[in-house]
C-alpha cells in the first residue's frame, strides 16, 4: 500500500513538473514576442505602406527563397504559400531564432517582418501605396554580388568552404581557367552554365537545400556579361 502511495505520488509530481514546465515555455514565449514587438518599433506611416510584394522583395526575396524555393519543403514564392506558413515564420525568426539558416535578417528586414505580420499579412498595403523596392538587382558586379553571391553562394565559396576552389570576386570571375566569365558572350560563360542547368550539377546545388535561382535573377546575370560584366 506504502509503494501504491509512493508510485502514485512520482506520477503526480512528473505531471505537474511537465505542467509547470510547458506554462514556463508559454511564458518565454509569450515575453520574447512581446520584447520583440517593443524593439521593431516603425513610423506609422511606413507600416501603412506594408505589402505582401514589399515584404517578398525585402525580406523573403533575398533570404529565404533561396532554401524555401522550389528544392524547400516549405517553400515562400508566393503569398498563399507565405500566408500558409506564417506561424511558423514567426516562431523561427523572432522566437527560436533558428531562420533563416544560411543569412541572419538586419534589424531593418526584421522590423518591417515582424510590423507586416502583427498587421495581419495584408497582400497590398493599407494605404494603397507601397514601400519602394529597397535597392532592386540591376546587371552590375556589385549589385550581383550583393542580391545573389553574398546571400546564396558565398556560405560554400569562400577559402575554408566546400566552393573554396571558385571564388567569386570580380577578378577571380574574370581570370578564372575555369572561363566562368566571357564579356559580351553570356552563352558559354561557365557561371551561366551552371545556374541554367536542371540536372543534379546546378548552381546552387539542390543537393544542398538550395533553390533555383529565379528567372529574373538569371536575365540580370545574363546581361550583366552581356554588357561586358564590368563593375
Amino acid at each position: 500500500m506504502i509503494k501504491l502511495q509512493e508510485n502514485l505520488f512520482s506520477i503526480c509530481s512528473l505531471i505537474a513538473f511537465t505542467v509547470l514546465l510547458n506554462s514556463c515555455n508559454y511564458t518565454f514565449l509569450k515575453s520574447e514576442t512581446t520584447n520583440s514587438n517593443q524593439a521593431f518599433n516603425l513610423p506609422a506611416e511606413k507600416i501603412s505602406q506594408l505589402s505582401y510584394s514589399a515584404i517578398s522583395r525585402m525580406v523573403f526575396e533575398p533570404k529565404c527563397v533561396g532554401c524555401h524555393g522550389d528544392s524547400g519543403n516549405i517553400r515562400l514564392e508566393t503569398y498563399s504559400e507565405v500566408v500558409r506558413n506564417l506561424d511558423l515564420i514567426k516562431k523561427t525568426v523572432f522566437v527560436l531564432h533558428s531562420m533563416p539558416k544560411k543569412a541572419s535578417l538586419t534589424d531593418e528586414e526584421m522590423a518591417y517582418l515582424w510590423n507586416w505580420i502583427n498587421l495581419g499579412a495584408p497582400e497590398q498595403a493599407k494605404n494603397g501605396t507601397s514601400l519602394p523596392p529597397p535597392d532592386p538587382l540591376v546587371p552590375s558586379f556589385d549589385s550581383i554580388n550583393k542580391h545573389v553571391f553574398q546571400a546564396t553562394c558565398i556560405h560554400c565559396h569562400k577559402p575554408d568552404g566546400t566552393g573554396k576552389r571558385v571564388m567569386l570576386d570580380h577578378q577571380s570571375l574574370l581570370n578564372s581557367p575555369l572561363e566562368l566569365i566571357l564579356p559580351g558572350n553570356p552563352d558559354e560563360s561557365g557561371l551561366v552554365v551552371d545556374i541554367e542547368r536542371i540536372d543534379e550539377k546546378r548552381m546552387p546545388p539542390a543537393k544542398d537545400g538550395y533553390s533555383a535561382l529565379s528567372d529574373q535573377t538569371k536575365q540580370v546575370i545574363r546581361q550583366w556579361i552581356r554588357n561586358g560584366a564590368k563593375d
